[in-house]
């Protein structure tokens, strides 16, 4: 019978950037707890189960100072990313070949404490043996003021998935490859959909909509969480009694909205802030919300970590935000705004001051603005557009403002990073753009997100070397379409390529 190894290699999963993980941002959540982590540009990350380095190599690209070490059992994805960082002349990164569960050594040398150590996608799917020896290693190997990273499906929300978890796994044949189960389960899917949509119970109205993210979602997901022979989701409270075992402590949630009662709603919230214990208030949320999946932030039990944020650190914190607004931006007036992320999250806003906010931080992005500076600027638009400020609209600022954080419609930072304002007369992009581009769609940005590229996109991308003008891209471009027998007008090539090569500019991707 096929193993789980076997299976990463049949269909290796999709190894992106995943901004949760990212150091910087760990840290300034860190800072709100009280908590003083190492800063990015000079620390120690460890990524067990790193796959192909799709999370793990941007972090040292875009950060040469810091010394980044990934640990991944599937040969593929350990062949993958050191191919890349041979490719990219990364000193400061390594992929290890090895177990979890193997001594954490390298050459016979320890390799010592990590200022972050992320395991996103390995606890729930592993045994239990491992998933002991991942929190053992995160408990002996973090620094002082260290933060741990780790992910996993949670009870009882994820009884949800399970059922239909089941219903697949009795289905599909075992022992076969994993992309045949894979087709196996997407007919099963075309199987039972009829029936489903015929039962108005609400199980089965629970299984179409789950079904219905399946189909959009990467193969290589579907697969490890629902076909896999191991997935064990596990209360919160029964993680943290492991994790208090190897020597660790609660900090946060990736997620913050999520430890915040307010969020259940005014009259909910209540009963839940009463609550005096943090872990059982978690563990009550986790029940209120049916929580599937969480993003625990573990620190070491000798380290001093607050009860509740401070929000007078907002202050010592930059911040960024990709959001825009489809309607003209009214200053003059609290009246509810809505802006969206890229991704389609909506967040509505009516302060005068946060609209401001809002506005600049999508001028200047990726760049971060510190507090200070956006609170002035965006004041001084306010009073531009016939407004007006007293100390109640700057509090309703601060309240609204770290709403957007705790939503991460907003991001915290204290890399503040940099934009560009005028394009190249022969445009470059950064080596790793380039390297990710000729190796499929997924290129990450300077704020380690995900930047999806179509065929134009990669193409135009790939050829970003610095030796070519716009007109020598356009003419590039034209070849290309007529080679697939697409023409296109002149005018309308050139203007896509030029705001693609803004797309790229705003993502980081081009060198200044």
């Amino acid at each position: 019978m096929p193993s789980t190894l076997d299976s990463y290699d049949d269909l290796p999963y999709e190894s992106l950037p995943l901004p949760d993980t990212h150091p910087d941002y760990l840290r300034a959540l860190a800072r709100l707890y009280g908590v003083d982590a190492a800063p990015m540009a000079s620390c120690r990350v460890l990524e067990l189960g790193c796959a192909g380095g799709g999370n793990l190599l941007p972090l040292a690209w875009y950060f040469p100072g810091s010394q980044c070490t990934g640990v991944e059992l599937a040969r593929g994805h350990v062949d993958e990313a050191n191919a890349l960082i041979t490719e990219l002349g990364l000193n400061n990164a390594q992929v290890l070949h090895r177990s979890i569960t193997e001594p954490l050594e390298d050459h016979g040398d320890d390799l010592g404490e990590f200022d972050y150590i992320i395991a996103h996608g390995v606890f729930s799917w592993v045994p239990r043996a491992v998933q002991d020896r991942l929190l053992d290693i995160c408990g002996k190997h973090l620094a002082p003021n260290g933060i741990a990273y780790i992910s996993y499906n949670t009870l009882p929300g994820w009884h949800v998935r399970g059922l239909l978890r089941d219903a697949l796994l009795s289905y599909c044949a075992p022992g076969g490859r994993a992309s045949e189960r894979l087709a196996q389960a997407h007919a099963l899917f075309d199987l039972i959909e009829p029936a489903l949509r015929a039962n108005q119970s609400l199980d089965a109205q629970l299984a179409l909509k789950e079904i219905e993210y399946l189909r959009r979602a990467a193969p290589s997901y579907v697969y490890h969480e629902y076909l896999e022979e191991i997935n064990e989701p596990l209360h919160f409270s029964s993680f943290m009694q492991r994790a208090a075992h190897a020597g660790l402590a609660y900090l946060a949630d990736a997620e913050p909205w999520t430890m915040f009662p307010d969020t259940l709603g005014a009259d909910a919230a209540a009963p839940f802030a009463a609550i005096a214990d943090r872990l059982q208030q978690e563990q009550m949320l986790d029940l209120a919300r049916l929580r599937k999946f969480r993003r625990s932030l573990l620190v070491r039990n000798d380290t001093q970590v607050r009860s509740t944020p401070d929000l007078s650190a907002l202050d010592t914190l930059s911040y960024y935000a990709d959001l825009s607004s489809d309607a003209e931006i009214d200053l003059g007036s609290a009246t509810p705004q809505d802006f969206s992320s890229p991704a389609g999250n909506r967040y509505s806003v009516s302060q005068p001051l946060t609209k401001a906010a809002l506005m600049l931080l999508a001028m200047h992005y990726p760049q971060a603005l510190t507090w200070d500076a956006l609170q002035q600027r965006a004041g001084e638009l306010v009073i531009e557009h016939g407004g007006s400020l007293d100390a109640a609209a700057s509090d309703a600022y601060r309240t609204e403002l770290f709403s957007l954080i705790a939503y991460q419609a907003v991001r915290p930072t204290l890399e503040t990073g940099a934009s560009i304002d005028a394009l190249a007369a022969q445009p470059c992009a950064h080596p790793l753009a380039r390297a990710q581009a000729a190796r499929g769609r997924i290129v990450a940005s300077a704020r380690h997100t995900a930047v999806e590229l179509d065929a134009l996109g990669a193409t135009l991308l790939l050829h970003l070397d610095g030796t070519r003008s716009l007109q020598q891209l356009v003419a590039l471009m034209s070849e290309a379409l007529q080679a697939h027998g697409q023409n296109t007008d002149p005018a309308l090539l050139e203007s896509a390529c030029v705001q693609m090569l803004w797309t790229f500019a705003r993502q980081g991707l081009l060198l200044g």
